[in-house]
């Protein structure tokens, strides 16, 4: 593959990625774009290869953009994949824009999370940084009786060590997961949290004197300590070196380049001749879905507009009215205008569930995780149908009094037995450790 196809392939690629994250978690979505846009960018400089950008939208389009990023004080991409792997945590361990400072993030599907969090507290005590006692040495001598305190000192030339130190205080130093923000966290013996709660409040008083104000210090737990180690999208981009930076600054403040182009181009609705419409048509994984400008989308109670300008489409459901009114939400790059204008073609993807919220609350529907698009457009949509026989339809329904509201929609999920048919394969490359690959029990 030649290079400007390979560069065309990576923009049609940031194209399609917002279609493949829920629209309903604004954040995440807008926090996976970003980072998108800064991975095409650095395979443009050629700061990372195409491999990773690649892997990165393949990981979003798995996990529908539902993940955490986690510092993690590591240099062994191969190792931590491989430990993740084996405890059936679904992940991918990102680029390391900073091989100087100790850490690699991972971003961990969030259904995994708890398992993720076990391991997670047991490899950070297990990469102690020491301190006057290793944290074994220290919980054997306490029987474990210990404390994890958080001091607000990371920016201040306060000399704790050696005080402790001098004090005799037992304690351990945990990693610091989340540098810059002014917080270290210490592991101490129970029996020394006196004489270190009178250490801190002569220090305040000293750095008072100088026009420093200290902060109380706080007890925290293990679970609350690994919750540090969380980070966003924006400061994962911003904890990377400095030759990383200085390749993203060109970027900044100039004319929207093709990635964010291309992102702005999913802002609009196209009609049926565009390239994409084929595209969906021609995809199995898609089914159309035939949705009535009047009544699905002017007759809903609420201004649907409002969703345009996060760049979703959203329609009334049929058979959906009043206080029982629920919308689906699509991205809009998978919504088209018929060219009789008073239609819309959408396509969702039969395997995944649908994004389905009521009019009012904003509140996901009960049990939609669990049902396929497929089961969705066959209850509510299917067979597609005209403009009219849609409206006929609708107002039989409401003339019958028909209950067809998602809140019934769990009678049929018993009777579905949706079964994973996508999964990546986990293929270590110690020789490459900036390349991730996800393990194989990520599926959906």
């Amino acid at each position: 593959m030649d290079a400007d196809r390979e560069t065309q392939e990576i923009f049609l690629s940031i194209q399609r990625a917002a279609a493949w994250m829920d629209p309903f978690l604004k954040l995440t979505t807008m926090g996976g774009i970003l980072l998108v846009q800064y991975f095409a960018r650095m395979v443009t400089e050629k700061k990372l290869r195409a491999g990773v950008f690649q892997d990165f939208q393949q990981f979003i389009k798995l996990t529908d953009g539902e993940y955490d990023i986690m510092n993690v004080p590591a240099v062994d991409t191969s190792q931590i994949s491989a430990e993740l792997h084996d405890l059936g945590v679904r992940h991918m361990v990102l680029p390391d824009l900073d091989k100087e400072d100790g850490m690699l993030q991972v971003a961990v599907y969030q259904p995994d999370r708890d398992k993720f969090g076990a391991w997670y507290q047991r490899y950070i005590l297990s990469e102690m940084q020491g301190g006057e006692r290793e944290v074994r040495d220290l919980r054997n001598l306490t029987a474990g009786r210990t404390s994890i305190l958080s001091l607000p000192v990371e920016a201040l030339d306060v000399e704790w060590k050696e005080d402790f130190k001098a004090m005799g205080v037992n304690y351990a130093s945990l990693p610091d997961l989340r540098v810059g923000d002014g917080q270290i966290q210490i592991i101490v013996a129970n029996s020394d949290l006196p004489q270190v709660e009178q250490w801190y409040q002569l220090k305040r008083e000293d750095l008072k004197k100088e026009g420093i104000t200290l902060e109380d210090y706080s007890t925290i737990s293990m679970t609350e300590y690994s919750q540090t180690g969380q980070m966003s999208e924006q400061s994962y981009m911003e904890s990377a070196s400095t030759d990383y930076q200085e390749a993203n600054q060109k970027y900044e403040g100039k004319e929207k380049g093709e990635a964010e182009n291309a992102v702005k181009e999913n802002q609009k609705i196209k009609e049926e001749n565009a390239v994409s419409f084929e595209q969906y048509k021609s995809d199995p994984d898609y089914i159309p879905l035939s949705i009535d400008r009047k009544t699905l989308v002017e007759q809903a109670s609420r201004n649907l507009q409002d969703f345009w300008k996060e760049g979703n489409f959203a329609c009334r459901i049929p058979g959906t009215w009043g206080n029982r009114e629920y919308l689906l939400l699509l991205p809009l790059q998978q919504v088209f205008v018929r060219k009789e204008r008073d239609t819309y073609l959408a396509f969702i993807n039969k395997n995944s569930p649908p994004t389905v919220i009521h009019s009012e609350t904003g509140k996901a529907m009960r049990g939609i995780k669990e049902m396929s698009g497929s089961t969705f457009a066959k209850k509510y949509f299917d067979p597609v149908m005209s403009p009219s026989a849609e409206r006929k339809r609708d107002r039989a329904d409401v003339d019958r009094g028909q209950d067809r509201s998602p809140e019934r929609m769990d009678l049929y999920l018993k009777k579905e037995k949706k079964q994973p048919d996508v999964s990546i394969h986990y293929k270590p490359d110690p020789g490459k450790p900036e390349r991730i690959i996800p393990p194989p029990v990520l599926k959906k």
